[in-house]
């Protein structure tokens, strides 16, 4: 039995890279900006309808700080770090106008 249908195989093909080349532009964590960049978080997560190959959705942190907006949902909400789906497209658009 597949892990993965086809069709999500395709889109984690097109995500690989993408991390790659975020986690080479954004060394540095972007939630305590001090800690090396480890993991590349959807801001608005997949279960949420987010997009995991949208640079806009992804932002590249360290393994503490990704930790910490998993488990305080509500506070990583209040600062920016997570948001929920009816704001997916806000959130987008406000991200796209920043420089990488």
């Amino acid at each position: 039995m597949r892990f993965r249908s086809r069709k999500r195989e395709a889109v984690y093909r097109q995500r690989r890279p993408l991390v790659a080349a975020l986690l080479a532009e954004r060394p540095i964590c972007e939630r305590c900006g001090t800690n090396p960049s480890d993991d590349v978080h959807e801001v608005v997560s997949r279960a949420r309808s987010g997009s995991i190959t949208n640079r806009a959705n992804l932002m590249c942190v360290c393994r503490a700080c990704h930790r910490w907006i998993t488990t305080h949902p509500a506070q990583a909400e209040a600062e920016g770090f997570s948001a929920h789906s009816w704001d997916r497209d806000r959130w987008t658009t406000e991200r796209e106008g920043m420089p990488e």
